[in-house]
Order: structure tokens, then C-alpha cells, then sequence
């Protein structure tokens, strides 16, 4: 049976919906996201919906949430994909599996205190340390792939030097041995747009010629099982959250708008920035504003908890 036959499956459909609505600021690329889920999704069923019933499977008992960008401008990690990566991880936790937040050894802090924000019973890891046969999944949240060439780009097609395949080599492995990868993603950049790698060349900014030497365009060609293009990619992460918290019924594995709000503020504490401006201490994400992040979060959760709630009774 189809898992998009449960009941209140509309709230599936909604909560892909949200996670589309573009916000960032102007500059940045816009009007990609919508057309790259579309690939993505092709006649299937609402992409967070397939991440979260994937992952709910019995044989996924050990997670790794891969995130993490460490180097250059960004020294100790950007605001998207740690936050992300510790809400879904704890989702998972209390959904009864086990996950680690794995990230590059610069931003091992970043997490720890993310996680203490957030609050839950995950690990934070090294990317040095972990390893693919230790885990029976993985889903990388805007974790930076290496294109065609072996080149790593901003979503603007410029070069990255100083980022190692660390991430393309976990997820390449995990898939090698035939397990679950889910990738998350905004830009076509990150671990995962290699499943759609053909189409995302011809929709995002420099993804057919990036401009850089190697002129082989940004996207990636890593590939994941499943890849869920979202207009943050943390945005992603909270949406599979939200819909392990439908299917499992379970309101507590929703993410909280304060305590992802304070998770940002965290972040930005130890040193991360926001990925949209670039400006030290602003509590934002991928450009957009704590207040937009936390409404987001709420209207997520409203969709949610909605299924929850018995329908009126009518006289």
C-alpha cells in the first residue's frame, strides 16, 4: 500500500509545499527551487514523505545526518545544514533509531552546541571519524559535492579550494553497498543533485558552465537515493522531521520554533554565519531573518499538529 494512503495524507503535500517558498534576499539565485523539486519528486509521492517512511523502515537503525561547510570565508561552518541536521537527528532519536551528527573537525563544536539548543540524545562526530559501515543511512544536509572535474563551487560558480571529498566519499560508499542516502539541498551544489544531475545543469544559474577553470558548471555529481531540493536546506531537514512526527504519531518529534531559534543563536555564538550575507553575528539563516525562520517553523508545526487534532463535531 502506498504510504500516501494514510490518513490526513494532504498534510504530506503541504508540508513540500511549504518547503518550496522561496524567502532568501535578492542576489541570491531565485525561481530554481520549484522546478528542481519537480524533477526531483517526477510522479512520486511528497518528497518528505518518501525520506521520512524510507528512514522509518526497520532495517535503518543507525543514521548519520551529514552537514558541514569548514574553510575559506567560512571558518567555522555556515548557519545552514548544523541546525537542520541536529532537529532531524533528534527526530530520529525519538523515533526510536539512533543518529549522529557528523561534521568537518572545525565545526565539532558548533554542533555540540547546537545540540545542547536543541536538546536530544545524538552524538556529534567527526567526519574523521565516522565511517559508512557504521551506519545504515545517511542523509547529508547542504553538504558542498564535487562536480564532474572534482571541483567544489559556491552557488555563484566560484571555485572552492579548500573543501575535501569527504562527504562525496561517505555517500559514494553508502550507496555502493546499497543503502539509503537522502540528500538535502537549495543550490544544486550540495551532495545529492547527481540523481537529477542532467536536468539541475539546465535549471541552476552556472550549473552547465560555472565560469571557474574547470567550466564544468556547480552541480554535483554525487548522487543520493532520494534528493529533496528546498528553499533552505534546513528547511528540509525540519520538513522530514515533521512528516516522521505525522506517520509516526508523534507530536514530539516536531521542531520547535524556540528552540530552533536558539539553536541559530548558538551557531552564531561559536563562530558560524549566516550563509546569506555573510555579516558576523547576525542570527539569520541563508539570509533570512530569525523572525522568517521561526514563522516558517510554526506554520510547519501548524501543519502538522493539525493531523493531529480530532476533526469539529457538528451538530
Amino acid at each position: 500500500m502506498s504510504t500516501a494512503t494514510v490518513s490526513g495524507a494532504a498534510v504530506f503535500e503541504n508540508v513540500d509545499r511549504l518547503s518550496q517558498v522561496e524567502m532568501r534576499p535578492q542576489g541570491l539565485p531565485a525561481g530554481i527551487i520549484g522546478q528542481l523539486y519537480a524533477v526531483a519528486r517526477g510522479d512520486g509521492e511528497p518528497l518528505a514523505l518518501q525520506a521520512a517512511a524510507a528512514l522509518r523502515e526497520p532495517s535503518i537503525e543507525r543514521v548519520a545526518c551529514v552537514t558541514g561547510i569548514a574553510g575559506g570565508l567560512l571558518p567555522r561552518g555556515e548557519v545552514d545544514g548544523p541546525i537542520g541536521a541536529a532537529a532531524l537527528a533528534n527526530a530520529l532519536v525519538n523515533a526510536g533509531k539512533t543518529a549522529d551528527v557528523v561534521v568537518p573537525q572545525a565545526m565539532v563544536h558548533v554542533a555540540e552546541a547546537v545540540r545542547a539548543a536543541i536538546g536530544g540524545d545524538f552524538r556529534v562526530v567527526s567526519e574523521l571519524e565516522a565511517t559508512p559501515d557504521g551506519y545504515d543511512a545517511a542523509v547529508t544536509i547542504e553538504k558542498l559535492g564535487r562536480n564532474r572535474k572534482g571541483v567544489f563551487h559556491t552557488i555563484f560558480g566560484a571555485p572552492l579550494q579548500d573543501q575535501a571529498p569527504t562527504g562525496d566519499e561517505f555517500t559514494e560508499a553508502m550507496n555502493r553497498a546499497g543503502k539509503l542516502t537522502v540528500g538535502i539541498g537549495d543550490g544544486g551544489n550540495e551532495i545529492g543533485f547527481g540523481a537529477i544531475f542532467d536536468r539541475a545543469r539546465e535549471i541552476v544559474p552556472h550549473g552547465m558552465d560555472c565560469g571557474c577553470p574547470c567550466h564544468d558548471g556547480l552541480v554535483t555529481s554525487t548522487a543520493t537515493t532520494i534528493v529533496f531540493p528546498a528553499s533552505v536546506s534546513n528547511f528540509g531537514a525540519y520538513a522530514i522531521a515533521a512528516a516522521l512526527g505525522v506517520l509516526d504519531e508523534k507530536p514530539l518529534l516536531l521542531v520547535s520554533p524556540t528552540r530552533i531559534a536558539a539553536a541559530v543563536e548558538a551557531a552564531v555564538t561559536n563562530g558560524c554565519l549566516d550563509g546569506g550575507t555573510f555579516e558576523p553575528g547576525r542570527v539569520a539563516d541563508d539570509g533570512i531573518p530569525i523572525e522568517g525562520v521561526m514563522a516558517y517553523v510554526s506554520l510547519l508545526r501548524t501543519i502538522a499538529c493539525q493531523h493531529f487534532r480530532p476533526p469539529p463535531r457538528h451538530a
